[in-house]
Formats: C-alpha cells, sequence, structure tokens
C-alpha cells in the first residue's frame, strides 16, 4: 500500500512539474494574448501587441510594437505606440499572487493627441475614462484597495502586480484634428517616472496598473501639446477659411 501511494505521489509531481513547464514556457504567448484582449477590454479601443519575449532565469523581458488604437468617434488611427517596452521582473514571484516586476522602461512611445471640439473631451480623455471604469469595474478605482478581485471569468481571483519603477523616455507627442487640418504639430513628451505602483497596497489589478500609467501619459501628453501650440494657435486665429473659430475652441480644450 505504502508503494502504490508513493507512486501515486510521484506521478502526481510529474504531472505537476508538467503542467508548470507547460505553463511558463508558454508564458510569452500569454501574456501577449492577455495584453491583447484586457487592454482592448480596458481601453474600449483595439490593443496590439507584436511579440513578447521573456527570460525565465533573470527575469528580464521585452515587449515590442505594441499600439493602441483611438476609440469610437475618432479619425486618427491609434493614440499609442510603445515601441520597445523592457521588463526585469523577480522571477521568484511569477508564480504567485502578487508578481512584483523591478522595473519597466517604455521607450520613444509615439502618443496622438485628437482634440474633440464639440466638447467631451479627446482621445486620450476619452481612453483614460475608459480605463478607470474598467479598473472600478474590476475591483478597485484609482486609490482604492480591493480585497480580491475576481478576474473576467470569475472563477478565481486576479494576478496582481507590484511595479517597483516605470520610466517613459524619448517621447513624442502629435497633435492632430481633421477639423483643424493646418494644426498638426509635435513636441516631446518629458520623461516620466512612477514608483512603486500597488505597493502600499499589496498589489494592484492589471486595470489599475494600466489606469495608472495610461493617465500619467495622457496628462504630460496634454500638458506638452498646450505649452507648444502658441504659435500653431496664432497662426489658425488670423488664417483663411474660416479657421479662427476653430481656433478659439482648440484654445479653449488645451486652456491656452
Amino acid at each position: 500500500m505504502i508503494k502504490k501511494i508513493a507512486i501515486a505521489l510521484v506521478v502526481l509531481v510529474v504531472l505537476i512539474a508538467g503542467a508548470a513547464y507547460f505553463f511558463l514556457s508558454n508564458l510569452d504567448g500569454y501574456i501577449k494574448s492577455a495584453m491583447e484582449k484586457y487592454g482592448s477590454e480596458a481601453t474600449q479601443a483595439e490593443v496590439k501587441v507584436g511579440g513578447v519575449k521573456i527570460g525565465l532565469r533573470d527575469g528580464s523581458g521585452q515587449i515590442t510594437n505594441v499600439t493602441i488604437a483611438n476609440p469610437k468617434g475618432f479619425t486618427t488611427p491609434q493614440a499609442f505606440s510603445l515601441g520597445e517596452v523592457k521588463v526585469v521582473i523577480d522571477p521568484a514571484t511569477v508564480t504567485k499572487d502578487v508578481i512584483t516586476i523591478k522595473e519597466v522602461l517604455i521607450d520613444k512611445p509615439q502618443v496622438t493627441y485628437e482634440p474633440n471640439l464639440t466638447g467631451g473631451g479627446g482621445n486620450l480623455e476619452t481612453i483614460q475614462k475608459n480605463v478607470s471604469a474598467y479598473a472600478a469595474k474590476m475591483g478597485g478605482g484609482s486609490g482604492s484597495a480591493s480585497s480580491a478581485p475576481a478576474s473576467s471569468s470569475g472563477s478565481k481571483p486576479e494576478k496582481k502586480l507590484i511595479i517597483e519603477r516605470v520610466t517613459i523616455q524619448g517621447g513624442q507627442v502629435s497633435i492632430k484634428s481633421a477639423a483643424l487640418a493646418q494644426a498638426n504639430a509635435s513636441t516631446a513628451l518629458p520623461t516620466i517616472t512612477l514608483r512603486d505602483i500597488g505597493k502600499a497596497r499589496g498589489g494592484a489589478t492589471p486595470a489599475e496598473v494600466s489606469n495608472e500609467i495610461i493617465g500619467a501619459i495622457s496628462q504630460q501628453a496634454a500638458r506638452a501639446a498646450a505649452s507648444n501650440l502658441g504659435g500653431v494657435l496664432q497662426g489658425l486665429q488670423g488664417g483663411a477659411g474660416g479657421t479662427g473659430g476653430a481656433a478659439d475652441q482648440l484654445r479653449g480644450l488645451l486652456g491656452r
């Protein structure tokens, strides 16, 4: 009897090890699928990921060609193109309920700001509202803690994240407006640094993390756009074709 029990335990261990190996060996695909699925749900815009490569031994990773399209009602094809994202994960936490990410580096993001001249917020504001609503729906809004938010399937608690440092650098902001073809301008996005996301409340859901990072990019992008539109607005104000009134609307939206 003892021998049979021992054999059964060995078989169980082998099965568990096999399942763990399958999960870890397919981790890149899972991350890519999750980013596209839940990112699209959160932003209410299509999220695409070119590729994911995570090295489990040292925890280093690379995510390439991440794009976030614009929500319905906007004419430009996308709001964000993140290019290359580098991550450093604590390998010991990969299978735990709270995964620690030591560093995230988003290099040379391209942000497109499309103002809504009829009111109601531009594309970045719309995406931010969508992500905030999604984060609240999934168990906690900005600044609120949730004990164990359920996953979208409701089968088990959603994994949480602690991100020790996020750096967004070398970015560019472009302002596009179908109503103001002449108002296309671009400016540098200031370097953004965020620390200890989710740490104070024992981990944040992916939706809450997205809310904080996208919110920071959106705010800085809007500020950078507003501070560099003086010359464009002056040209529009005195331009032909009836663009002066539209320029006034754009000036009001950007606080100029």
